[in-house]
């Protein structure tokens, strides 16, 4: 069956929507890549801000602000791992238009649904991608997204603490912020090594 609105030219090929894609894809990549220089701009200023605390021993304030480098390399990460992700979108969607020239109408892609899916998993770009997704399977690239369940990032207590020691370690250095559960630990074995020993005597 004809598609009337290709065929009088009044909607894109299955071929200028690849292209299309991919320049989406390109421009998705930059504009994560702006994302990532301003985050770690953000970074950069606030470790200098860490270090003023240190020096005037505010260890309220020198936490908080480490803690928010913690959150900060974290969305870093999910930055990098979406820009991958679209990376390999759009080489997916290459491969499939140099393999398929010779067919008229390109068959779906099994490899570009994959690369989608996982684009789709990352939160920072989830929404972007749901709707290339849906462009995607409008114009007969690949099969209909199927996503599974997919959870909210849950912080670790535990670990965002053990983060935040590490970086008050790494950026103040000696200068800090002793670890107050290590600092009483330490008081207390002092105080039980020079307190004498009650010896008993019997008679």
């Amino acid at each position: 069956m004809f598609d009337l609105k290709q065929l009088f030219g009044l909607a894109p090929t299955p071929e200028q929507k690849t292209k299309e894609c991919k320049l989406k894809l390109r421009k998705l990549q930059r504009e994560l890549e702006q994302q990532i220089r301003d985050v770690e701009r953000a970074t950069t200023k606030t470790t200098r801000e860490i270090k003023l605390c240190a020096k005037r021993n505010d260890q309220k304030s020198a936490r908080a602000l480490a803690k928010e480098i913690v959150q900060a390399r974290k969305a870093i990460e999910k930055l990098y791992t979406s820009k991958a992700r679209a990376s390999s979108v759009e080489r997916a969607l290459t491969r499939r238009a140099a393999t398929q020239t010779s067919v008229k109408t390109l068959e779906r892609s099994s490899e570009v649904l994959k690369a989608m899916n996982a684009l789709v998993k990352v939160s920072a770009v989830r929404d972007q991608a749901r709707e290339l997704s849906r462009e995607m399977t409008r114009a007969g690239i690949m099969e209909e997204l199927v996503e599974e369940a997919l959870a909210d990032d849950l912080e670790d207590e535990d670990e965002t603490e053990r983060a935040i020691e590490d970086i008050l370690k790494e950026i103040a250095g000696e200068v800090v912020l002793p670890d107050t559960g290590v600092e009483e630990k330490v008081t207390r074995e002092a105080t039980i090594a020079v307190e004498p020993t009650t010896t008993t005597t019997t008679t």
